[in-house]
């Protein structure tokens, strides 16, 4: 250490597996498992949280995410379906704060990257389409074409 400063400690995380990425398929609805991590004790706190791990803030702002916990000092992050998250209309990642703070006032802030998969999904047809029957034109054949025209359904 330099003259007169008292040697740095090294400030042990108290979120361990953070930060890291993630990647949940879209549609996923509530209580989905997104990723498991764990909340590590210091010496001064006695391994008791004040406060529990918290995501204090995400980026794009959203409700669909949330805190529960696993167990002693484990936790997961899963969804909430508010709102349910769809890859063609909403963003394809989520960047989660996540905060806590144990008893001897000591806190950690790390992030969750959550990546959103696209789904191959069915397609769903709406009003008119939906109730109407399904009709199929074949062109018929002219003298210029082959005899192999098929039409696939």
């Amino acid at each position: 250490a330099a003259a007169g400063l008292a040697p740095r400690r090294r400030r042990t995380p108290l979120l361990r597996g953070l930060p890291t990425t993630r990647t949940i398929e879209e549609n996923a609805p509530a209580g989905v498992s997104i990723y498991t991590f764990n909340v590590t004790g210091s010496p001064l706190s006695s391994g008791v949280v004040a406060i529990h791990p918290t995501i204090v803030n995400s980026n794009p702002l959203t409700e669909a995410f949330a805190i529960v916990p696993a167990g002693d000092l484990v936790y997961r992050v899963v969804t909430t379906g508010n709102p349910i998250l769809d890859y063609e209309t909403m963003p394809k990642c989520f960047d989660l704060q996540i905060f806590v703070e144990d008893t001897a006032g000591r806190t950690d802030l790390k992030t969750l990257t959550v990546q959103v998969a696209d789904k191959n999904e069915r397609p769903v047809f709406w009003g008119n389409m939906a109730t109407q029957s399904k009709i199929m034109a074949a062109p018929e054949k002219s003298s210029t074409q082959k005899d192999d025209i098929r039409c696939r359904i």
